[in-house]
């Protein structure tokens, strides 16, 4: 770790020398940190400054704030140090679309489904998602099989915003455009927003659907560590901004995918207000948030926007059909931008799915449906981390998720997960390795495992097999 220049900021040298006393270990978590005031009088700065550096290390995770008194160092800290993720040194181009295609070709519909991020299609609500379309093909007519034209059908977009509405969301339904899923909603935000050799900061690590996007776009990534407790850390985050000056930042504050951390409330408010102040868009991708909260969920960062800076973008995929690839775009001041590119690509949409969606979300079972999918989902996460627990090699360490069905987990160092990937998919088992998370294929000791599946016996066995595969790496590597 450098030391800080002369030139580096009173609040930021401070800021580092703290980093540095909680690295060393002489405080442990839930002991009380030095007080603004006595911070101040040591270092011989203002009451503000030492504030702000206190403030730095509160949005990086590493301290509480508890109200009338003080600052104390955070529980999850020591976890966090093994899991947060280093930032980069710059902005890199994108090149893990081999790594992809090499994954993705052999997937088939037959493998144990641990690799990719959907629910169990016995989850999802067959009978209520036919009545649906039934329903809509008789209102719709022969017009149900013409097309849907931009921004989609109007009652789609009313219910979608009536439903935001209850937790904060400030778009109405003329600010929403329907789009084929949030794979095409964050690309048409990056498309209003950026050209081909703009720099986009993303989560470190990102959504491998993301990474994706960036390099068939031409976009560069600048990685910012991401915590996995509370999500994207705050003052790298500034910091990249003042030194690489991003075109966006994209991220899920949440439920990010892999990790499945979630910003809490105040954080999301610091992240709408440094982006308004830097003058750069936002790109939010909810598609998880649904999956958070009991009866209510909280608010996403769009709640916050007073300016149309965060382009807000979600989808029914994880939820509720993802066939149907339903999802949609609240753009705020670049809805003309988004709107000229939905025209000039894939622009037309699917008015029977559409229409059968509004139904159910108008009828209210979509919010039933939620409340049995999230305690499918609990039960389902418990069951593999137990499994993990047990059958996976020493020094394997499980991020536990704050809300959804991803689970991220480090390996030992010695088992590399591409080849934990090639002995799982001959047996029959699909898995998502580290080095589809990041730019440049990193990451090579981490798994992303999918939990929502019925933990049966089948599917707990290959919990069990790919532990093996792990522990026979790590022997086979062993000197």
């Amino acid at each position: 770790m450098s030391a800080p220049s002369l030139s580096t900021p009173h609040y930021r040298r401070i800021a580092e020398m703290l980093r540095q006393t909680l690295a060393s270990g002489a405080l442990r978590p839930g002991d009380r940190m030095i007080s603004a005031r006595k911070l101040a009088e040591r270092e011989q700065v203002s009451l503000p400054t030492a504030l702000e550096a206190l403030r730095c290390l509160e949005a990086e995770g590493l301290i509480v704030a508890r109200p009338r008194s003080g600052y104390f160092v955070s529980q999850v800290n020591a976890a966090r140090s093994k899991h947060s993720f280093a930032p980069s040194t710059g902005p890199v181009p994108v090149t893990m679309s081999a790594v992809a295609r090499s994954l993705f070709s052999s997937a088939e519909t037959r493998l144990v489904p641990l690799g990719a991020a959907l629910p169990d299609p016995a989850w999802l609500p067959g009978a209520t998602l036919q009545r649906a379309l039934h329903a809509a093909s008789r209102r719709l007519d022969a017009h149900g099989q013409s097309y849907s034209l931009p921004p989609g059908r109007a009652d789609l977009r009313n219910n979608i915003a009536t439903r935001a509405a209850k937790w904060g969301a400030r778009f109405s339904a003329d600010d929403l455009v329907i789009a084929a899923g949030a794979t095409q909603a964050l690309r048409l935000a990056l498309r209003a927003v950026s050209k081909p050799g703009d720099v986009v900061a993303i989560e470190q690590p990102a959504y491998f659907g993301t990474l994706l996007l960036l390099e068939d776009l031409g976009l560069k990534a600048l990685q910012i560590p991401t915590d996995p407790a509370e999500g994207l850390l705050l003052a790298p985050l500034e910091d990249a901004i003042q030194s690489h000056r991003p075109v966006a930042v994209l991220a899920s504050p949440t439920v990010q995918n892999p990790l499945g951390a979630s910003m809490p409330v105040a954080k999301k408010q610091a992240l709408v207000a440094l982006m308004e102040r830097a003058g750069i868009p936002l790109i939010e991708d909810d598609v998880y948030g649904d999956l958070v909260g009991e009866e209510q969920r909280p608010p996403a960062c769009k709640a916050f926007d007073h300016s149309g800076n965060v382009i807000y973008c979600s989808s029914l995929s994880k939820t509720l059909a993802p066939g149907w690839r339903i999802g949609w775009i609240a753009a705020g001041r670049y809805h003309p931008q988004v709107m000229q590119a939905r025209m000039a690509g894939e622009w037309a949409g699917a008015p029977l799915l559409e229409a059968a969606t509004s139904e159910i979300l108008a009828s209210g079972d979509y919010e039933r449906h939620l409340r049995r999918l999230k305690t499918r989902i609990a039960k389902g996460v418990q069951a593999v981390i137990a499994r993990v627990r047990s059958s996976f090699p020493a020094g394997t360490q499980v991020i536990i998720p704050a809300a959804g069905f991803l689970l991220w987990v480090e390996l030992p160092r010695l088992v590399n997960a591409l080849e934990v990937h090639r002995r799982a998919l001959a047996l029959g088992i699909g898995v998502s390795p580290g080095p589809l998370f990041s730019p440049g294929a990193e990451l090579q000791n981490f798994l992303r495992l999918n939990c929502a599946n019925e933990p049966t016996p089948h599917l707990l066995n290959a919990v069990d097999q790919i532990g093996a595969l792990c522990c026979a790496l790590v022997e086979e590597a062993a000197p």
